[in-house]
């Protein structure tokens, strides 16, 4: 019994409320009306989403109806038109999505707001002993066949006693008939009804039943061939008696009949299925099934601010100019960190004090260019004092990633990314954190990709992940790089396997200056790519290699890998930079130089009036062609 079968059709969203229906009597069960999708227009790409059957005691009229109305005052968005095509041929309700809208993101909008999904309760009350009872699936299926026996049982003993009573009377006919001359002679010496059914009771010993019978045998039964008859009849008789007999005292045979008379009903009455059950963990359409994967930005101020925003809310700028402000920031506020990430992924959230948080990333309120954006107090649960140094967004937790930690006082550790698979609202330990020590910087990685590390003097290492061992949640880690007095880190960042080809020794000058780059930013606005040859691979816990030389006053702001192998200067990846006072410049990366690791670079963004970089962050080649787009 999989479940019920519904005359309107349907689909039967997962068996949670059906099961629950079995076991207790009561449950929910979700349905969801029938629809295909068909292309309209095959030029324009057009969609139309038809709906063919509709959930059980939904009107169709009324359906139709109710999602004119909710297009009308806006909750349903992306459809253009809605019509009744339905004829004797069968339902046909045709909803067109609007061009450039998602088709399954409107079915799971009407699937939310309408009755094409809709929810049946199981109520299941029978008639037990006299008396209603809720009962389940075991204990009314038991009812049904102690019901069925009694039922046989009552048939069989009504057959058997009227088997019993026409045999007893097909007896009386055959002694008469057996005696027919006799039987003749003693009717014509009576002289009337009673007295001659007296005379036969008493000549041959029958009942008053059988000589009625007997007496109201017509002439044509006296025929040797009639006589076979009755003696045939009473022999069948005989058998079903034995029969019945042997019905009532085995149950085994009474359920056999059961079964058999329950498999000649299929066979007579049978009808294709017309709901259909889908193997779902539910019916129930959540935030993720009507809000689109799309493309995001997320930006975090110091003051635990949290933003997100459309890709195209800021305009493609030129190297060298002022930019154009992400809004009015609060006093002594500034941006902390600009990242891009899909509406759908898992936003792990790393503080100053080694917690880390989990939300997903689309329950961040959206906001305008101007809006201040949301503080992360009231989305996580953070401690007094405790900020939001690092976003980390993360698809699907797979057993091959894991995520390397920076400290701002070098120190460093890889820890699984599955470890944060299950994070509990308040928050799980990320890293053990030394006094005074702070974590800053978090990213995914691959055994076989490179880390690039850069202090605030200019100083960077290289090495792959796979030289960390990987460690627990709750450790230290180990030294990155071996800092001197008053340096501390300044950036991390990965570099993907399938980018790099590392150099044995270091190349003082630059000779090739093919991709991948290390971008780097330094505070003053000054910019530069260098060419990833132009580094070796160097252990962890040393000094490193000189990077950028940068002026005494100013420090380095952020490192960047850009470039792929394939690419060439065309790429276009972009760089957004942004200010202490809130400024953002977003910055084509084929516009900055290539330059060797000892030049001073070219300027990125003016900031007489601005301060210094505060943040910069990086949008990937396919993020700035979608940007483009729009």
């Amino acid at each position: 019994m999989p479940g019920p079968d519904f005359p309107t059709g349907g689909i039967l969203m997962g068996n949670d409320g059906i099961l629950e229906a079995y076991r207790t009597g009561r449950g929910r069960i979700v349905m969801r009306g029938k629809t295909v999708m068909e292309t309209i227009d095959e030029k324009t790409k057009r969609t139309a989403i038809i709906i063919n059957e509709v959930p059980y005691q939904t009107n169709k009229s009324t359906l139709v109806q109710r999602i004119a109305e909710l297009v009308e005052d806006k909750v349903l968005e992306g459809i253009s038109d809605i019509r009744d095509e339905s004829d004797r041929a069968g339902m046909r309700v045709v909803i067109e999505v609007k061009r450039g809208a998602n088709p399954a993101i409107v079915l799971n909008n009407l699937y939310r707001h309408t009755a094409l999904q809709s929810s049946f309760s199981c109520n299941m009350v029978a008639i037990l002993d006299g008396h209603p009872k809720l009962m389940g699936l075991k204990e009314i299926l038991q009812a049904f066949l102690d019901f069925r026996c009694s039922v046989i049982e009552r048939r069989a003993k009504f057959k058997l006693s009227q088997a019993l009573e026409r045999k007893h009377i097909v007896e009386g006919i055959v002694i008469g008939l057996d005696n027919l001359d006799a039987v003749i002679q003693v009717i014509r010496e009576t002289s009337n009804h009673t007295v001659a059914k007296e005379a036969l009771a008493k000549e041959y010993g029958l009942s008053e039943k059988q000589a009625e019978a007997l007496l109201d045998i017509t002439l044509r039964k006296l025929t040797s061939l009639e006589r076979k008859k009755f003696i045939d009849e009473a022999n069948s008789l005989s058998e079903s008696i034995s029969k019945l007999n042997e019905l009532l005292s085995s149950k085994k045979l009474m359920f056999q009949l059961i079964e058999q008379e329950a498999a000649d009903l299929k066979s007579k009455f049978a009808t294709p299925r017309r709901s259909f059950l889908e193997d779902s963990a539910n019916g129930e359409v959540d935030d993720m099934d009507v809000i689109p994967n799309e493309e995001m930005l997320l930006i975090l101020s110091e003051k635990g601010y949290l933003k997100r925003m459309n890709p195209n809310t800021f305009n493609l700028q030129n190297r060298g100019t002022i930019g154009k402000s992400v809004g009015k920031m609060r006093t002594n506020d500034n941006m902390s960190d600009f990242i891009v990430c899909q509406t759908h992924d898992h936003v792990l959230y790393f503080s100053d004090k080694g917690i880390v948080y989990s939300e997903r990333a689309y329950k961040i309120p959206e906001c305008t260019r101007v809006a201040a954006g949301t503080p992360l107090v009231q989305l996580l649960n953070l401690s007094d004092g405790e900020r939001i140094t690092s976003i980390v967004p993360v698809n699907k937790f797979v057993e091959d990633q894991y995520l390397v930690m920076l400290t701002v006082n070098g120190y460093i550790k890889k820890v699984p990314l599955n470890a944060f698979a299950s994070i509990r609202s308040t928050g799980i330990i990320s890293m053990r954190l030394v006094p005074g020590d702070e974590l800053k910087w978090v990213r995914l990685c691959r055994d076989d990709d490179l880390v690039a590390l850069a202090s605030q003097s200019g100083m960077v290492i290289v090495n792959t992940c796979n030289r960390l061992r990987p460690h627990g949640r709750t450790t230290r880690g180990m030294g990155a790089m071996r800092l001197k007095e008053d340096d501390k880190m300044a950036a991390m960042d990965i570099i993907p396997s399938t980018t790099h080809t590392m150099p044995g020794k270091t190349v003082s000058r630059v000779r090739d200056l093919s991709p991948p780059w290390l971008l780097f930013i330094a505070e003053n606005g000054y910019g530069k790519r260098v060419p990833l040859n132009a580094f070796r691979q160097s252990s962890f816990n040393r000094v490193g290699l000189r990077g950028y030389k940068l002026p005494e006053d100013c420090r380095l702001a952020a490192v960047f890998v850009v470039g792929e192998p394939t690419d060439d200067d065309a790429s276009e990846e972009q760089v957004v930079l942004v200010s202490h006072g809130g400024t953002v410049n977003r910055i084509k990366v084929k516009d900055i130089s290539i330059q060797g690791r000892g030049a001073k670079g070219v300027i990125l963004m003016r900031l007489e009036h601005a301060g210094k970089i505060q943040s910069a962050s990086l949008i990937s080649a396919a993020a700035a062609e979608e940007i483009l787009e729009d």
